[in-house]
């Protein structure tokens, strides 16, 4: 299932929770452990606790599917 989740944030689009989950047919709860797993493996990094609303001072903005709500991730390491 993390292999999945690695194939999907490889392709570069930008996801929400939902959005993943529901891909993943799996519940956001679960997605978020997974995300956390694959942070402590060296694949993520968090890049925001949370936005807080400040979308437009963001420079992730205007393809960002979090909305100013929830966590940003950034796929660091590539899954051989």
């Amino acid at each position: 299932m993390l292999e999945q989740l690695l194939a999907l944030l490889r392709r570069g689009d930008t996801h929400s929770y939902g959005d993943l989950a529901r891909k993943l047919d799996i519940t956001e709860t679960l997605l978020e452990s997974m995300l956390e797993t694959l942070e402590r493996m060296g694949y993520l990094r968090q890049v925001s606790m949370g936005c807080g609303g400040h979308c437009q001072g963001c420079t992730a903005h205007t393809v960002c599917a979090a909305g100013g709500q929830g966590k940003l991730w950034a796929l660091v390491k590539w899954p051989r």
